[in-house]
């Protein structure tokens, strides 16, 4: 950030010197495109990694500070204090649609700093990467990654038609993400079916619709809904009294199908391109994202 070396305030009150940090993400998607791109860059979280989540990046992820969020999600961020930080630039990451452009228009009014909203569809994550790359100097160290996500998106494509699924969030289950959103884009773009309907985005239903729409599988990134589903009849049993089956896939440091919906997708479209034989696939994946590997790498796994 251009300070020269100055002390400035952060949203929570702290004073920060790091004269590099001039970039702003507007929400979590955006704070983990600009992570995996040019780390070095990111002034602070629009909202802090707990420490489950740290163990799995680099120590410098930890010392950064949470800025609160400027997409309307989260807790929202001090416009006076982010101000006081002098960025260069503002990214958002997700839907381009009319809404959130209007929403950027009037922070880049209101903050008096460039403000790039990129398009957050899941098959233009290669396009995501040059464009941050190119807006922050990273062309070069970049190209990498760009490649690694064209070629694992290509796999992807290629998939054959997998089931019909239901997508659940939270620990009860209940939250989704409907047919068509980002959030489900790693399994729908897979040729699985999102049997949720009625909206767009994500939101509540209830234990009855979920059992009309009698999805052959369910699919959370959550252990505490994997375990209380397990003995839960309703959730285990299909209309024709088949059993259903129940995916757990990895959450930490972020998910692998959402949460946030953001490059961190790729590890998911990396195992349904090949799920017996992805692991080295994920491993540099994970390196080049997050800038570390775990010692283990997690696979989705069937509970049952």
């Amino acid at each position: 950030m251009a300070m020269g070396g100055a002390a400035a305030l952060t949203a929570c009150g702290r004073p920060m010197t790091r004269s590099d940090r001039d970039v702003i993400a507007a929400g979590q998607p955006a704070a983990l495109l600009i992570w995996a791109v040019a780390r070095d860059r990111l002034a602070g979280w629009p909202r802090k990694p707990g420490p489950e989540v740290l163990t799995g990046l680099p120590a410098a992820a930890a010392s950064l500070p949470e800025l609160g969020s400027l997409s309307g999600v989260g807790r929202s961020a001090n416009l006076e204090a982010l101000a006081a930080l002098k960025p260069r630039i503002v990214i958002d990451y997700g839907d381009t649609d009319a809404k959130n452009h209007a929403m950027g228009d009037r922070m880049k009014d209101r903050l008096k700093v460039e403000w790039r909203l990129i398009d957050g569809a899941l098959n233009r994550i290669p396009e995501a990467i040059h464009e941050a790359a190119r807006l922050l100097d990273a062309e070069e160290s970049a190209r990498a990654l760009v490649d690694a996500a064209a070629s694992v998106l290509a796999d992807w494509d290629r998939v054959q038609a997998g089931p019909g699924f239901y997508y659940a969030r939270g620990a009860d289950g209940l939250e989704t993400s409907f047919r068509g959103a980002l959030a489900t884009e790693v399994l729908e773009g897979a040729g699985w079916t999102n049997l949720a309907e009625g909206s767009r985005d994500i939101g509540r239903v209830t234990q009855e619709q979920v059992a009309g729409w009698d999805p052959e599988v369910l699919v959370t990134l959550d252990r505490r809904f994997a375990e209380a589903a397990r003995a839960d009849p309703v959730w285990r049993t299909r209309r024709d009294g088949g059993r259903r089956r129940l995916l757990l896939v990895p959450d930490l440091p972020f998910g692998w199908i959402d949460r946030p919906p953001s490059i961190n997708r790729l590890l998911g479209c990396a195992w349904l391109a090949d799920p017996g034989g992805s692991t080295m696939t994920i491993g540099a994946l994970s390196r080049r994202i997050y800038g570390m590997a775990p010692a283990e790498i997690p696979q989705p796994r069937w509970v049952w």
